[in-house]
């Protein structure tokens, strides 16, 4: 089993065969390119893996990231992060799986309708089809919080590790 850490994350991929830091300079030096903080990889998917933690106890400037989830400018970022991310994979040569984009938002007063609102914006603002396309670019696209995280992927796939042991 893979645990990568995010902050005051940490995510477990029980089944991956890999997961990837996608969002590491190292890995991409100095380049532009937006991309999404994790590749895990299984048998029949990638999966994308970006996320935001506002409610990271030691999180700085949280009205300024509810300006933004407001706005419209963070589905346009998280967008931009799928797209470039997918056209890296792709010239890698890797875009023969299906793709899964999970965007986890920890964000606990957040309203179900406000998310759910959000993913359908980012689900137009990729655009997931298109017409002249042979396929969809993602399978599915989503922003779960913590707790539908926990529901989708398991109880232990997640914890938050200011707050100790699961």
């Amino acid at each position: 089993m893979t645990t990568v850490q995010e902050y005051d994350l940490e995510i477990a991929f029980p089944e991956a065969k890999a997961v990837i830091h996608f969002d590491d300079s190292a890995y991409h030096g100095n380049s532009t390119m937006q991309r999404v903080d994790y590749i895990a990889e299984y048998e029949d998917r990638s999966v994308f893996v970006e996320i935001k933690d506002p409610d990271n106890p030691i999180a700085q400037n949280v009205p300024a990231f509810e300006n933004k989830l407001n706005s419209g400018k963070l589905v346009q970022s998280l967008s931009g992060k799928f797209r470039d991310t997918l056209f890296f994979r792709s010239i890698q040569g890797k875009d023969d799986l299906s793709v899964v984009y999970v965007v986890l938002l920890s964000m606990r007063r957040l309203e179900a309708a406000l998310l759910l609102a959000k993913q359908d914006e980012l689900k137009k603002s990729i655009p997931i089809r298109h017409v002249d396309w042979g396929r969809d670019c993602a399978a599915s696209c989503i922003i779960l919080n913590i707790e539908q995280w926990k529901k989708r992927f398991g109880d232990q796939s997640i914890r938050r590790i200011s707050e100790g042991a699961v």
